[in-house]
């Protein structure tokens, strides 16, 4: 936690407030000016931060009503401070208080006057300090083990089966109480440091199933990498089957609304992407663009393999809760929602999506899929165990770039 005041006398008060609700002082910064408090926020992550709106600018300058104001304008614009997840103001001033009050009420944070002769400031002190140090016991008590790497396929066969083959490490299975899926970890020796990976797949194809497991394995192991493999249907014309597409964006083609009109119900697409993070698509874009790598990768798997070498491409790739087979989907897709679209699968947005919203600290997201068929008629399984086994080498090649 951070307490931002000037006053000694008043920060001793906080912290004994603080000390009662179970929060000591190890756990506590302070700060004493707007200068010194957005040095330590760009420093630290706080879960509370209690901020006295009267505040110099540097500790050489007088106090003034908008400091505590103009900090939280910094908090807001300046994407290298760290915000905090609650903030309290703290004010004698009744007119500090009021000049504060729509910039508090914007971000949905609280604030109350401070004073000997008024309880209401300690009790939101202790009512919050409460709320995170058991939503903080709740967190450690669903956490497994931290994990590095979190792999997550469609199905057990033959995406996850693949993976494990193709990374070739042996995996051991753990147990999550209150948890039936099954998770396997295993250690890899990654440039002189120790890489923990852990992988699962879920017990159906669909969108549903993939951001339920994902939510639920983010609590578990904390990743900091959250990678999907596996095989997905490629534009005919655009790729050729094996190839790897490695998702530049990601949405569901299924998001929108049905309208009626003179010529019937039509569906009106409104798809919200998701773009991949820059580091993330530094890292995909030197792979596929290392030939003696792919050429490694396609060599090594022993079985049904598509005559062309492996190649990869960085494109758009959505998600559906249907399995298609119908040669003019992809037309209607590139149409009306995506113009460069070049694969669709069934679960790829939703571990995207749910990666993106997983309690901090936020994974990275890696979407790489191989093109196992065109989606049309001609739908077929003759390369999927080849998609998924060189999909895993793919995408933990881009993980391990980016521990």
């Amino acid at each position: 936690m951070l307490i931002v005041d000037d006053v000694q006398t008043k920060v001793r008060e906080i912290l004994r407030v603080l000390a009662g609700a179970g929060i000591t002082e190890e756990f506590v910064d302070t700060a004493g000016s707007v200068v010194g408090a957005a040095k330590l926020l760009k420093e630290n992550e706080y879960g509370l931060l209690v901020l006295d709106l009267v505040l110099p600018m540097r500790l050489s300058e007088e106090p003034n009503d908008l400091g505590g104001t103009r900090l939280l304008t910094e908090i807001v614009r300046d994407p290298s401070l760290n915000r905090p997840e609650h903030i309290v103001g703290l004010t004698v001033s009744e007119e500090a208080l009021e000049k504060a009050q729509p910039e508090f009420s914007r971000g949905l944070w609280s604030i109350v006057r401070y004073g000997p002769d008024v309880s209401d400031w300690s009790e939101a002190l202790v009512e919050k300090a409460r709320y995170l140090l058991a939503r903080e016991s709740v967190e450690h008590e669903n956490v497994v083990s931290d994990t590095d790497i979190l792999f997550v396929c469609a199905l057990p066969r033959p995406e996850l089966s693949q993976l494990k083959f193709a990374l070739g490490n042996k995996f051991e299975e753990i147990s999550v109480d209150g948890d039936h899926t099954r998770y396997f970890r295993s250690v890899f020796a990654e440039q002189a440091r120790e890489v923990s990976v852990t992988v699962c797949s879920a017990p159906s194809m669909g969108l549903t199933a993939a951001a339920s497991l994902t939510t639920k394995a983010c609590m578990h192991f904390k990743p900091k990498i959250v990678v999907m493999t596996g095989i997905c249907a490629g534009r005919r014309g655009e790729v050729a089957l094996g190839q790897c597409i490695v998702a530049s964006t990601s949405w569901d083609y299924g998001s929108g609304k049905f309208v009626g009109s003179a010529d019937g119900v039509q569906f009106k697409a409104n798809p919200y992407q998701l773009a991949i993070d820059p580091a993330t698509q530094s890292a995909a874009e030197a792979v596929l663009s290392d030939q003696a790598f792919l050429d490694r990768a396609h060599d090594s798997f022993q079985g049904n393999k598509p005559n062309q070498r492996l190649t990869g491409l960085l494109a758009p790739l959505a998600s559906g809760a249907a399995v298609q087979a119908n040669g003019e989907f992809f037309e209607s897709v590139a149409q009306k929602q995506v113009r460069k679209v070049a694969g669709i699968d069934m679960e790829a947005f939703a571990v995207a999506w749910a990666a993106r919203e997983a309690s901090g600290p936020k994974p990275l997201c890696i979407l790489a899929k191989s093109v196992a068929d065109f989606a049309d008629e001609e739908k077929a399984d003759d390369f999927q165990d080849y998609c998924s086994f060189t999909s895993a080498l793919i995408g933990f090649e881009i993980a391990s770039r980016l521990i």
